[in-house]
């Protein structure tokens, strides 16, 4: 029995169990609306890895999984589940927290951090090196005990989850590793040093809406990419007034400070597009459309 227990809680979050029993939050289906950040991530390439691996794939994955598990717990997150070479996670409940989007945030900065001391590692041994990209979203989702009296899951279900789960994928577009909601921004406020990418309609979602590329926590942030990112930004608001010569000249400072800059090479692109053929006065800039 007791190795039977042991093995038991490898499969079943331990603490999430302990805390809802505590808040007395009983096994059935039931849930309540509550405004919590959400978070996925996933393996840049890891079905060509895992076809090249076969079954020494399991323990690459493990170090992975393990890496962003203990960022995660480490700021306060709770794991939803692991979905192949994905993990899906969210804050702010079941113990409340105002510092939900803040607490994402770190904990997808703090995932990437770990990743890269594993790539280093990989590297150096002739291991598998690996990449990640990170979405996450914040917004008012049904939270509690979804599924049949026989089988729950403590999870998160709503349209801000759908967002977070469609803004991972757009990082290999814009070649970037973590991308936000524009209402993870608005709650993250100061803590995060961010640029604003573009403007999004993602499948599935009517309404448009800004994305952002999360750079890093405020404290600790050099001033050389608090430099490149005005650039950046700066060429943003000339592009939306139309001022494409002055657009042109703002990106490829940001993209020169960088040493390349897949996000400026977009919106160069754009801008050339728009001087050769003009858009008319009804013109929505930095759109784009996002199949599934």
């Amino acid at each position: 029995m007791s190795r039977g227990l042991a093995s038991f809680q490898k499969y079943m979050p331990t603490e999430l169990v302990r805390t809802l029993v505590s808040q007395g939050v009983e096994a059935r289906p039931g849930g309540s609306q509550q405004t919590l950040t959400v978070m996925f991530t996933d393996v840049v390439g890891f079905t060509g890895i895992a076809e090249d691996l076969g079954d020494r794939a399991v323990p690459v994955l493990a170090r992975y999984l393990e890496a962003v598990s203990a960022a995660v717990l480490n700021h306060c997150g709770t794991i939803d589940k692991f979905i192949g070479d994905g993990v899906m996670a969210f804050w702010g409940a079941p113990m409340p927290s105002e510092r939900h989007a803040v607490d994402a945030c770190a904990a997808a900065l703090e995932c990437q951090r770990l990743l890269a001391l594993q790539r280093a590692e990989a590297e150096r041994c002739g291991g598998t090196p690996l990449r990640m990209r990170v979405g996450i979203n914040t917004g008012r989702m049904l939270i509690g005990n979804i599924g049949s009296s026989e089988r729950l899951s403590y999870t998160v279900i709503g349209d801000p989850v759908n967002v977070a789960s469609r803004l991972e994928p757009l990082g290999k577009i814009y070649g970037v590793d973590i991308i936000i909601g524009e209402d993870t921004r608005t709650a993250a406020g100061d803590s995060i040093i961010v640029r604003r990418l573009d403007r999004v309609a993602v499948y599935g979602r009517m309404r448009d809406f800004v994305i952002y590329e999360l750079l890093g926590m405020a404290e600790g942030t050099s001033a050389e990419i608090r430099g490149w990112v005005g650039s950046y930004e700066a060429g943003l608001a000339a592009y939306e007034d139309r001022n494409w010569l002055e657009a042109l000249r703002l990106f490829e400072a940001a993209a020169d400070c960088r040493g390349g800059d897949r996000p400026s090479e977009i919106l160069l692109e754009r801008c050339r597009a728009c001087l050769a053929n003009p858009p008319p006065d009804d013109w929505t800039p930095i759109s784009l459309r996002e199949s599934k």
